[in-house]
């Protein structure tokens, strides 16, 4: 400790303004040694994202975001498997081809197809079950797979309720049309989703319940 023997106010108060600050930049830098400092500079720095930073993460990102799109050889092959559900759900339209004319006519069009498939014995089957293996074929890409995964639990969903055909006989004509309607216009949107979406190389994974049954089966890669 400085001692001193000065009575001299203003002397004292001259040598109090000298001595404090370089008694203070001593302690702080006892107690906070010159790298720390430096070093928590340098962290900060690190943390601040500037607009550069920014800017090269987001073109390091890009060609992974366009690696997504499928193949055109693929986008096909993922389109294919929808056919056998547009077949199976051809005849609930029926009400709307009668009171639509537009529709009908593109139905009548169809039509030959549809009835073509529908007289090979067992074709439907056939079909359904070749898809069936190749939905875990590590050959085809995830995007191909999950595609036939998807139309073949679209298939079952509208084969389920012609099972109740003939339950359904017994209700009001009126709710046999809402009902055959509502059908028929679900597998509109989704078949036009999945044709949609495979048109542009993208999966069309956002059907409700199917999409995620699809993931399920197939599994992550």
């Amino acid at each position: 400790m400085l001692h001193t023997h000065c009575t001299n106010p203003a002397a004292m108060s001259l040598l109090k303004m000298l001595v404090l600050p370089i008694a203070t930049a001593a302690a702080f830098n006892a107690a906070f040694p010159s790298n720390v400092v430096t070093r928590a500079a340098a962290s900060h720095t690190h943390m601040v994202k500037t607009p550069q930073s920014v800017a090269r993460a987001v073109r390091s990102r890009a060609p992974m975001m366009r690696t997504d799109e499928a193949p055109a050889l693929e986008r096909v092959l993922a389109t294919l498997p929808y056919v056998l559900p547009a077949i199976d759900g051809f005849a609930y339209g029926l009400y709307v081809y009668q009171n639509v004319p537009p529709i009908g006519a593109i139905a009548g069009a169809a039509f030959p197809f549809v009835a073509s498939f529908e007289s090979i014995p067992f074709g439907g089957l056939v079909f359904f079950i070749g898809m069936s293996l190749f939905t875990r074929n590590p050959n085809l890409s995830r995007f191909v797979r999950f595609n036939i995964q998807q139309a073949l639990l679209l298939d079952i969903a509208l084969i389920v309720p012609g099972l109740f055909g003939p339950l359904t006989k017994t209700f009001p004509v009126e709710l046999q049309i809402l009902g055959t309607n509502f059908i028929f216009y679900a597998w509109v949107l989704v078949v036009g989703y999945a044709l949609f979406s495979n048109a542009q190389g993208k999966a069309p994974d956002q059907v409700p319940l199917l999409s995620d049954a699809a993931s399920m089966q197939i599994g992550p890669f």
